[in-house]
């Protein structure tokens, strides 16, 4: 068959489809023009592709079979240490999970976290019927599955979505051994950079209190890991890629970044690699669209993020960056030059909103804005040395980095997390208010970026000592701050408000 016949064929399959499944369950003709027309061409062109490449490889190789390859796991001995510290993370975000998320509403009250919303989608039986933003495009389908089920379980909805919450927080912990461990080949190395990873203070926060943030956090860590053991695949990153895309969507970038910068990191990649970029990137694309109708089929309180009448309501989060005042656009731009490379790992104190914010908890952030000027959250007492080490650890990193791509100038997946960093920092200053909230996006980056550029020095006794006795006092520093927000709302909890 001819190629311009079968996508002929192949889109107009598609277009039949995607306006009689738009007719059925989306309400085509009850939204506006415009709408109707992206309902139609976005969901259509989606399916043309998925049909085109379906049809091809049928004719290249018939009817394809789903072949399952054993599993085969390493012996217990060498992930032991591994599980037992995501076990000893789990506990501890268990506990400070059940005093974060106590069934009151405290939307945007813990640094901008929609904890209480999130914590009904996720497990409450009704939990369904509450909005569904375009950014998010089938979160429903990943997140209330295992909500539910843990919810039947225990026969409590919130203690489900923090039991979950929690379940992510310590996956990423050993996800990012796993990483590591590949990475450097040294157990000890990457227990430590794991450990670092969950007890950075976006981890610690966020795998306590209850959002979305974290499973984003779990789905790119992953994404890493497969791509990292399979850098010339295109199934597994594509699957892990889905989770991504479903969770968040601007994710996705950031697993474009890395699964291209795998394809590269061969000196001999050439015009493969670039059909690997690009079959990844439409595949998940069209994959991506076609579920998410189906999604919003499925939950219809769901947005579609490819409607205009849907994506608008993310305007009330957007933050026009180039007309805003100077003193404003360059305060933002500090804050986020603040906040990723530092508040990430190591938790300043917060500011503290009472009446001013008009409601009966109060409020914090780790900025304030009053006319003229920008404050940001600074450090107290064991933090301030913390930070310092830290950033000391951070351009040490950058430096040993430089050198090793000027020397070898080769691409790896170090550069691959560097450049994930910089997205996040151009995406944000432009979107969201408290920067902090999406942290858990680059934390993963972050982190391992410092874990890649000091691998070769894995087996330094000095570096090894060095984070043996940092990452127990960040994590104390880190529960500092948690019961600082704590002992802070206690009187308004026992006053009921």
């Amino acid at each position: 068959m001819k190629t311009f016949l079968r996508l002929f064929l192949s889109a107009l399959a598609a277009l039949f489809v995607s306006l009689l499944f738009s007719l059925l369950f989306l309400r085509l003709a009850e939204r506006s023009a415009a709408d109707q027309v992206l309902l139609a061409v976005i969901p259509g062109a989606a399916l043309t592709y998925l049909f085109f490449s379906l049809s091809k490889e049928l004719e290249r190789s018939g009817i394809p079979t789903l072949r399952l390859k054993p599993i085969s796991l390493p012996p217990p001995q060498e992930y032991a240490a591994a599980l037992i510290l995501s076990l000893l993370f789990f506990a501890v975000y268990v506990h400070f999970g059940l005093q974060f998320n106590f069934g009151a509403d405290t939307t945007d009250n813990f640094l901008d976290a929609d904890n209480t919303p999130w914590a009904l989608r996720i497990a409450d039986p009704e939990g369904h019927r509450l909005e569904m933003r375009g950014p998010h495009p089938f979160a429903y389908f990943i997140l209330r599955p295992p909500g539910r089920a843990l919810a039947l379980l225990v026969s409590d909805s919130t203690l489900a979505a923090i039991l979950l919450n929690a379940f992510a927080g310590a996956l990423c912990v050993f996800l990012a051994w796993a990483f590591i461990k590949r990475q450097s080949n040294n157990g000890v190395y990457a227990l430590l950079i794991a450990s670092l990873l969950g007890t950075s203070a976006s981890h610690f926060f966020f795998s306590a209190v209850v959002e979305t943030y974290i499973f984003s956090a779990a789905a790119l860590i992953g994404f890493a890991l497969v791509v990292q053991k399979n850098p010339d695949s295109l199934r597994a990153p594509l699957a892990a890629s889905l989770l991504t895309f479903g969770v968040t969507l601007t994710n996705f970038a950031q697993n474009f970044i890395v699964f291209s910068a795998a394809q590269f990191s061969n000196a001999q990649a050439g015009k493969a690699a670039l059909l690997r970029i690009v079959r990844f990137t439409a595949l998940t694309l069209s994959l991506g669209v076609v579920i998410s109708a189906v999604h919003a089929a499925w939950y219809p309180s769901s947005a579609l993020f490819f409607q205009i009448s849907d994506a608008g309501a993310e305007g009330e989060f957007s933050i026009s960056i180039f007309n805003e005042p100077q003193w404003r656009a360059a305060g933002r731009a500090m804050l986020l030059a603040r906040t990723i490379p530092l508040y990430t790992v190591v938790a300043p104190r917060p500011f503290v909103f009472g009446e001013e914010v008009g409601n009966w908890l109060p409020r914090f952030n780790f900025f304030k804005i009053v006319p003229q000027t920008y404050s940001y959250a600074a450090y107290n007492g064991i933090g301030q040395i913390l930070v310092l080490v830290w950033a000391a650890l951070l351009l040490s990193s950058a430096a040993l980095f430089l050198w090793n791509l000027i020397r070898s100038r080769k691409i790896d997946l170090s550069l691959a997390f560097l450049l994930c960093l910089l997205f996040n920092f151009i995406l944000h200053l432009n979107y969201g208010y408290e920067p902090f909230l999406y942290s858990p996006d680059w934390a993963y980056a972050l982190v391992f970026f410092v874990g890649m550029t000091l691998a070769p020095l894995s087996k330094n006794r000095l570096l090894l000592f060095a984070l043996l006795v940092f990452i127990p006092l960040l994590a104390w520093n880190q529960i500092q701050f948690l019961q600082f927000i704590l002992n802070t709302i206690a009187p308004f909890r026992l006053g009921g408000g």
